[in-house]
């Protein structure tokens, strides 16, 4: 077989074996939530694998070509339906785990037998020494990891979604085969049963979104009724007799029997405590819930919601359910959407508001972490205008309660000279939920364990009409923590040491569910 036959193959199952690896980890990232274990583990196994293909490659150099071919028509299997066959893991078994690291081994293996059988078939032909040879071809191997590495996160997950990349990247397993086999004239059987792998894969590649659906209802209680994989998170809404439900990455973002005491809390807390709030940001939020609520003050101008997800932000304007109840708040013309990241966001532009409302997902991953952070609220606080106030989400008061104090000192420690007022409300869909709101400071800093001294706490604006279920009394109840979570001095989070997220995850290990 000639040589370029060969290094155009050692190209190829090189981007292949990359993609897979790089699949591998951000669906176990998604199904568990940590990226960096995820991706860690992934990494680890396959290499491991790749070390015992390497071994495994001498017992068939024999054949080599004809092996070769074998290898690619089972990693073409295996990585094409990894996916899916996690995801049915996850929903339907406890043993997603166990497949994760069977899939990451098995894969690993067909990886590392490539290269040596490649070597193999050049050497039966006579080409130059093996140290030469191996320089060429490995190589390739490198310069293909490279295009892989660029391909999968700009090209194959924002535009085919984690289960299409997959049965993708397997069909250029298929053809690697198909074409070595033509290059070597092996009998027709092979060529027609990787004809057949071939059918079976474009077949997985055509049903794919119809295949994800019905695996991914399995993780769900109440019907699935739109779904997408966009190229941050799997977005699935459900609904049930009026119960209509987001997640994101499987987590819970809001339930609409319930929502209201979430939404009102974290805007009206800070709204009525700033006098005719007229400008106010959004970060996170991109389901409409807080735009609603903010919307409801005449006093408001303008409402800039900044949303990593333009398929989540897409979603909230289209999706009949959703404008149901964000009350079509991102049609509203005071709106402006901005699909960015918060973080860039906030540090790049030059708007100032009265108002900055904090709505994102827990601290669960080093990636959202930075967004606790103290370079990050004090970021946030450095864009208010005079008598301005912020307030985000600070997870859960009696699940998390670590984490919520830490992120309450975190606000703190990034602006120390305003008041910072901790918030709790029962919110049925997740238990008690709690919120850090950060004001202007009407005297000297208090004493370790003494309140703030806050003038105008929720009462430089009244409180709109039309709430489910707030008024002046409630909301002054949500500064009333109870006796058995006490007030906690923590240290900060901040992007070189973000502990909050380990605090959040070591909070979360003492439930077992």
């Amino acid at each position: 077989m000639d040589r370029p036959t060969v290094f155009a193959a050692a190209l190829l199952v090189a981007v292949g074996g990359l993609v897979y690896e790089l699949i591998l980890g951000t669906a176990a990232s998604y199904l568990f939530g940590d990226s960096v274990v995820a991706f860690s583990v992934a990494t680890g196994l396959t290499l491991f694998g790749m070390g015992l293909g390497s071994l495994l490659a001498p017992r068939l150099q024999r054949t080599a070509g004809l092996s070769f071919v074998r290898n690619e028509l089972v990693l073409s299997l295996l990585g094409g339906t990894s996916v899916l066959a996690l995801f049915w893991a996850y929903a339907s078994t406890e043993l997603a785990w166990v497949v994760f690291v069977i899939l990451s081994l098995a894969i690993g293996t067909a990886i590392g037998v490539e290269i040596p059988l490649l070597v193999a078939v050049l050497k039966e032909r006579g080409s130059e020494g093996s140290v030469s040879l191996l320089s060429k071809v490995l190589a390739l191997d490198y310069f293909g990891a490279l295009a892989a590495s660029l391909l999968f996160p700009f090209l194959l997950l924002p535009y085919l979604g984690l289960v299409r990349t997959a049965f993708a990247v397997a069909v250029l397993n298929v053809a690697v085969a198909a074409f070595m086999l033509a290059r070597m004239g092996h009998p027709p059987r092979w060529t027609a049963l990787a004809a057949v792998t071939l059918v079976v894969l474009l077949a997985g590649f055509a049903a794919s979104t119809w295949l994800e659906t019905r695996i991914s209802a399995g993780m769900y209680q109440d019907p699935v009724v739109a779904q997408e994989r966009s190229a941050y998170q799997q977005v699935v809404v459900t609904e049930y007799r009026g119960d209509t439900r987001l997640y994101l990455d499987n987590q819970l973002q809001f339930s609409s029997v319930d929502e209201a005491r979430y939404h009102e809390t974290l805007a009206h807390a800070a709204m009525t405590s700033v006098a005719a709030p007229a400008s106010v940001a959004i970060l996170g939020g991109g389901d409409g819930l807080l735009a609603r609520e903010v919307l409801r003050y005449d006093a408001v101008q303008e409402v800039t919601l900044v949303d990593l997800d333009p398929a989540v932000t897409d979603l909230a304007r289209e999706n009949r359910l959703l404008t149901d109840v964000n009350e079509h708040a991102l049609d509203d013309p005071r709106v402006t959407v901005v699909n960015a990241d918060a973080f860039r966001w906030i540090e790049d532009t030059p708007q100032t508001f009265d108002v900055v409302l904090i709505d994102l997902v827990d601290p669960s991953t080093e990636r959202v972490a930075k967004l606790y952070s103290q370079e990050f609220y004090g970021m946030v606080a450095a864009h208010l205008r005079p008598g301005g106030a912020f307030a985000t989400q600070a997870t859960s008061t009696y699940f998390t309660p670590a984490a919520f104090w830490q992120v309450v000192s975190t606000v703190r420690a990034a602006a120390p000279d305003r008041a910072v007022v901790p918030l709790t409300v029962n919110v049925p869909s997740f238990g008690e939920w709690g919120f850090a709101l950060s004001l202007p400071r009407g005297g000297a800093a208090p004493r370790a364990g003494e309140p703030d001294d806050v003038p105008g706490l929720f009462a430089r604006t009244p409180l709109p009409e039309g709430l489910r279920f707030h008024d002046a009394a409630s909301l002054a109840a949500t500064t009333h923590l109870p006796a058995d979570n006490p007030p906690r001095d923590l240290p900060s989070s901040t992007l070189l040491s973000p502990t909050v997220q380990r605090t959040y995850q070591e909070d979360m290990r003492a439930w077992r569910y």
